[in-house]
């Protein structure tokens, strides 16, 4: 790695720490806004009946509940929240009232009361569905301005972030280029990688044609585009030698026409993966 794209990577990283930070403060904001809302929300419904509960499960939604079970949804006011481009609008205008069909299998006194409950939630509803609807707007866009103030910082970081990033990968892309038509790259087998363990890298060199067991490899020439590249490359095969009757492992050296550079830089990034690069 040279000392440019060493820089870049530090600062990049910074940035990315920054990021990080504004979006923390973004998201704890976030959970701040919803939290009140859903207080706001609890504190417009109530029942007599201590059999019952008024719970808001989430920003836009309370429910009724018998005490200690929380998933059996007895009837719930929902806002219907909406987004929109315009600030000045208020993203909730209108809410529903959502009521199970209840079957009774004790034909008792639970009935009565669990009718009562649901009456008086709903006449919560009634008595307040303006007053709550304004209330959740005004909290939205409270926290919405405050969001709001950290845009532009955001935004800022994330550009250079992107300009950071396209500076590194061009380097990178030019020191392999570089390290490709000079040197060339050596490996070896990998030792505790997943799929590849004990084995060379393999090439696709076309669509139909992959070869496998590189030792070594280097671009002898590119195309104007840079896109393709003739290529040299030695590959360990074996062979049978009479005198010791049995196979003995031999390097071939072949030249392979116009293949892809993406294939190219894939096989690097997989070797470096599998630890099957030589420094």
């Amino acid at each position: 790695m040279s000392k440019r794209v060493e820089i870049l990577k530090i600062r990049l990283e910074q940035l990315e720490g920054d990021a990080n930070k504004l979006d923390t403060r973004t998201h704890k904001l976030r959970v701040r806004k919803q939290d009140e809302q859903k207080r706001m929300l609890s504190s417009y419904f109530h029942v007599s009946n201590d059999k019952f509960v008024c719970n808001a499960n989430s920003d836009t939604r309370v429910g009724l509940y018998y005490d200690g079970d929380s998933y059996g949804t007895i009837v719930s006011y929902e806002l219907q929240d909406r987004w929109s481009r315009d600030e000045m609008t208020d993203r909730v205008e209108t809410s529903k009232i959502y009521h199970n069909g209840s079957t009774y299998e004790n034909i008792d006194e639970s009935m009565l009361d669990q009718s009562q409950a649901r009456f008086e939630f709903m006449q919560c509803a009634v008595d307040h569905n303006d007053d709550i609807i304004a209330a959740w707007n005004v909290i939205e866009k409270k926290y919405d301005k405050l969001i709001s103030t950290f845009t532009e910082a955001r935004s800022a970081i994330r550009q250079s972030m992107n300009e950071q990033s396209k500076d590194i990968d061009k380097l990178e892309k030019e020191a392999l280029t570089e390290k490709l038509t000079s040197k060339g790259f050596k490996f070896v087998k990998s030792e505790d990688g997943k799929w590849r363990s004990g084995r060379l890298p393999e090439l696709e060199v076309r669509y139909d044609w992959t070869i496998s067991r590189i030792k070594s490899l280097k671009v002898l020439r590119m195309s104007a585009s840079g896109k393709s590249a003739d290529l040299e490359i030695t590959q360990k095969s074996n062979r049978w030698d009479e005198g010791s009757k049995s196979y003995v492992d031999t390097d071939v050296v072949d030249i392979f026409k116009t293949v892809r550079m993406e294939k190219v830089e894939c096989l690097i990034r997989s070797a470096k993966v599998n630890k099957q690069l030589v420094d």
